[in-house]
């Protein structure tokens, strides 16, 4: 009988961390998989409401955080602080909206989506060089190899939602997702504006 108690401690011993492992690797993908979900849900959301050009004459709640801006732009209006706050709004208590952060461009058609500005690339190395023409479709006085604009865009313009978000793993304990290693998300939508 003792030989038996021993045999199924030994089996045991030897099960448990292999269990262990398991749990907490379907806990951390199951987080990392509700993250990128929630992602989704509120830069679909955020989309939904740019698209209609609207910025409400209702103020923004107090105590509302916003939503950071990727390139550090703190926003150019009612309209894209209300973007912000609906994103905030939507990312529940899942995400926290500290570590989001937002980036907008806007372009005149879906042809035109991720497209460098055109230039006459004499040299044809793809980039501009000194003394070559381009036109300036964003107006900041430089070629640039996404002729976007970094706004939510006008009426019926193409705009490009992108969120982003950095965080830690839940438990820390999965192979490859150390506890102290970011883990990156991003999230994009791209919508065509209504007419307004």
């Amino acid at each position: 009988m003792n030989r038996r108690r021993g045999a199924a401690a030994l089996e045991t011993a030897a099960a448990l961390p292999f269990l262990v492992l398991l749990l907490t690797a379907t806990a951390d993908y199951a987080w990392l998989a509700l993250v990128q979900h929630q992602m989704g849900h509120a830069a679909r959301s955020a989309s939904r409401y740019g698209i209609t050009g609207e910025a409400d004459a209702e103020p923004i709640a107090e105590g509302v955080q916003l939503v950071a801006m990727c390139d550090g732009n703190g926003g150019d209006g009612p309209r894209l602080d209300r973007i912000r706050a609906v994103l905030a709004r939507n990312a529940g208590t899942v995400l926290k909206p500290a570590g989001l952060c937002l980036a907008l461009s806007a372009y005149e058609g879906f042809q035109a989506v991720g497209q460098p500005e055109p230039l006459a690339d004499i040299n044809g190395n793809g980039r501009h060089d000194t003394g070559e023409a381009f036109t300036d479709v964003n107006g900041n006085g430089s070629w640039d190899a996404d002729q976007a604009l970094p706004s939510p865009g006008s009426s019926a313009a193409v705009a490009v939602y992108t969120l982003r978000y950095v965080t830690r793993p839940l438990t820390g304990l999965t192979p490859g997702l150390g506890r102290d290693r970011d883990l990156v998300f991003e999230s994009r939508v791209v919508v065509r504006n209504e007419p307004f």
